[in-house]
């Protein structure tokens, strides 16, 4: 994926180059003691925003690997992509690390 101008091919407006984040939320280990007030009562446990690295894309190369257990191998790619500032389009690409 190249830094030149990119325009969007929906309706020709400008490209900014970003990078897909996916937040998770995770339960607090606290949270959830059978032993704790809020689990006896029906209480809901708290929940943190966390966000987990970055995604990726994994595909199968097709390579057999391993010693004892032959296991098919997987390939990780980065993903990025592109936004357009108009109308939101997005483009998305897989990449080489």
């Amino acid at each position: 994926m190249s830094q030149e101008e990119r325009t969007c091919p929906k309706c020709r407006g400008s490209m900014r180059r970003g990078e897909l984040q996916i937040p998770i939320e995770r339960l607090h280990p606290q949270s959830i003691s059978p032993y704790s007030s809020g689990a006896l009562f029906g209480g809901m446990p708290t929940f943190e925003e966390v966000n987990v690295g970055k995604p990726y894309w994994e595909e199968r190369t097709g390579e057999k690997k391993g010693v004892i257990f032959k296991r098919e191998e997987a390939k990780r790619l980065t993903i990025s992509g592109f936004r357009c500032t108009r109308c939101g389009y997005i483009e998305l690409y897989a990449q080489d690390k």
